[in-house]
């Protein structure tokens, strides 16, 4: 359970990385105005969709008849998102949505599409819901639209709530959100990469239990979310970090993933490239090695210039040196795969021909 001020740092996060977010708490917690309050701060437009007093059409477009033939118009509330440049669309009562309708917004909450219009880049998509002990009726929030969502359950101190009093709730607390680089990406994608390479069956697990479909669970579109929030937090942020990874890909995975992050302790992609042969130890566990070789062909692919690329190359050598041929042999495909225009493949890293020649590769680093 966060506290105000983390859930608007992982709101923050999720709206820089494009995930929509979905605010989970008790009757009266104040989920309305505190996205009222977050779209007043930033001074953009905020419209509140009800889906129990909507029809599929309000999310899906409704058929309308023209000379050059069907189109899917939108509703009111998202031309007015459109004319405004984007803002903040928040779905309240989310589970209050008959299954219809939550399947019609399924488009709407990761794609930003409604009808045939599309919502401004950047539009945060936020969803409100009151945890199943304390919903009066309604629905089960179906899988594939819960799993579209970072759940996250927040529950406001006294202090806030007095806070949010005094100031007519105007003024919600500063976010910790930072921005990002090739660099922070790159690493978040190493750990999560290494991670799911030594745990496969943590890809792709649903739910054995139907009352759990509803909430967070991981699947490849929940770590790839994620692998996109990840840099938008600070290392020490562990309140946020813990809220994202829980209300991405649920408790079970995430307290494994962050033990093993923690544990794994993966050094700068940057570092590696710079001193390949003594940032890391290359005889540490194939999974360890993994993780650092893609954190490395991830930064490279980022930057996506010759130099880069080229560069890259040096950590890959060191580990086939080391005695890791096989896990070096797989970066190299990836990286090869990746590789600019006239770049050229080092001298150095020949010994990889017999492998990209039989992926079909050759070519390429030719």
């Amino acid at each position: 359970m966060a506290d105000l001020a983390t859930a608007v740092t992982v709101l923050d996060a999720n709206g820089r990385a494009g995930v929509p977010s979905l605010l989970i708490s008790g009757p009266g917690m104040g989920k309305s105005s505190l996205v009222r309050g977050l779209a007043a701060a930033d001074g953009v437009l905020c419209k509140t969709v009800l889906g129990s007093l909507r029809e599929p059409s309000d999310f899906a477009g409704l058929p309308v008849v023209r000379e050059n033939g069907v189109t899917l118009e939108a509703p009111a509330w998202a031309k007015e998102l459109v004319a405004g440049g984007g803002g903040y669309l928040f779905l309240d009562e989310l589970t209050t949505s008959p299954p219809a309708v939550q399947a019609a917004m399924l488009a709407v909450a990761l794609d930003l599409t409604v009808g045939d219009v599309r919502l401004p880049k950047g539009t945060r998509v936020i969803a409100g819901a009151n945890p199943p002990d304390c919903a009066a009726g309604g629905y089960e929030l179906e899988a594939p639209l819960a799993n579209r969502f970072c759940h996250v359950e927040f529950t406001p101190s006294v202090d806030e709530w007095l806070d949010g009093m005094a100031t007519g709730w105007g003024a919600p607390p500063a976010s910790r959100a930072v921005a990002t680089d090739e660099q922070r990406v790159a690493l978040v994608r190493s750990s999560i990469t290494g991670f799911v390479q030594r745990n496969p069956d943590a890809l792709d697990a649903f739910p054995s239990s139907a009352a759990k479909t509803g909430g967070a669970w991981p699947s490849r579109r929940t770590w790839s979310m994620l692998a996109a929030v990840l840099p938008h937090l600070r290392e020490d942020d562990n309140a946020a970090i813990n809220t994202a990874v829980f209300g991405l890909i649920g408790e079970g995975a995430g307290v494994e993933f962050l033990e093993w992050r923690r544990s794994a302790d993966l050094p700068d992609p940057v570092a590696v490239v710079e001193n390949p042969d003594s940032a890391f130890d290359w005889q540490s566990r194939p999974d360890l090695v993994w993780a650092v070789l893609s954190g490395v062909t991830a930064w490279a692919v980022g930057r996506g210039t010759v130099e880069a690329w080229r560069s890259a190359w040096g950590p890959l050598i060191a580990a086939a040196e080391a005695g890791a041929p096989d896990v070096a042999g797989a970066a190299a495909r990836t990286l090869t795969k990746a590789r600019p225009a006239k770049a050229t493949v080092p001298a150095s890293a020949r010994r990889f021909a017999p492998m990209l020649t039989a992926a079909g590769l050759m070519e390429a680093a030719a």
